[in-house]
């Protein structure tokens, strides 16, 4: 079965990201989307000191009210998983499912910073001070286990707003209405911040979780194995 799937970037990418995925998963037959977020990738020319968390979920309930989307999938990766959990409680009515790729899955009044652990947080005030308190550039990354053909697609990586990081999330608990909810942990060099949010979706029975033998950039890491997670999922 078909179905209408909204993918979201993490912090620092760009939509350029999920091509490879997005495009199997049209093969199957399945309507996606793909929106940039305000200040990355394709539209880092408009960063500025403005751009907060609500303004990514924004972008994104945007996308879905004005193509008239309705049982959709959401899913994030990493810092994508703010987002979507943002406007699965704006939109609930529109969303069928969530799926977090080694993502954030914050409760009501959490940022990602107070979400992240000490070390990332003294790093991120430290670089966001060296650019006007308004963006974190992005960190240095190994991408050796991305394919050749698929490095390009690292190229487009901008620094993150630093509002979206500080602002805390405002969660009504509407979104906990979605039943369907999918957590995809990476198992290789797994970051500490996102290894105790498997723990804790693993252990309650309302999540579908699972690990994968991959780094944090699964999705262009492993593309189709990724395609074929989220196609069974909302299958």
């Amino acid at each position: 079965m078909t179905r209408t799937i909204v993918l979201v970037q993490g912090s620092w990418g760009s939509s350029a990201a999920w091509t490879p995925v997005a495009d199997g998963l049209r093969r199957l037959g399945h309507t996606v989307f793909v929106p940039s977020l305000t200040g990355l990738g394709e539209r880092r020319h408009l960063l500025g000191g403005h751009i907060n968390l609500d303004t990514h979920i924004a972008d994104v309930c945007g996308l879905i009210q004005a193509e008239g989307l309705a049982d959709v999938d959401l899913v994030g990766h990493s810092s994508g998983g703010m987002v979507i959990t943002g406007v699965a409680d704006r939109l609930v009515g529109r969303i069928r499912s969530l799926v977090y790729l080694d993502a954030f899955v914050p409760e009501d009044g959490q940022s990602i910073l107070d979400l992240s652990g000490p070390e990332i947080v003294l790093s991120s005030v430290a670089t966001a001070g060296e650019n006007g308190g308004i963006a974190v550039p992005p960190p240095v990354r190994s991408y050796s286990r991305i394919p050749d053909h698929l490095q390009h697609y690292t190229t487009m990586r901008s620094a993150q707003p630093f509002a979206t990081m500080v602002q805390k999330i405002s969660l009504s608990g509407a979104y906990l209405a979605i039943a369907r909810k999918l957590y995809v942990a990476a198992g290789i060099e797994q970051s500490a911040v996102f290894a105790s949010t498997y723990k804790r979706v693993k252990a309650d029975p309302a999540w579908r979780s699972m690990q994968v033998e991959s780094g944090h950039m699964m999705q262009l890491e492993m593309p189709d194995e990724i395609c074929r997670i989220i196609d069974d999922f909302v299958g």
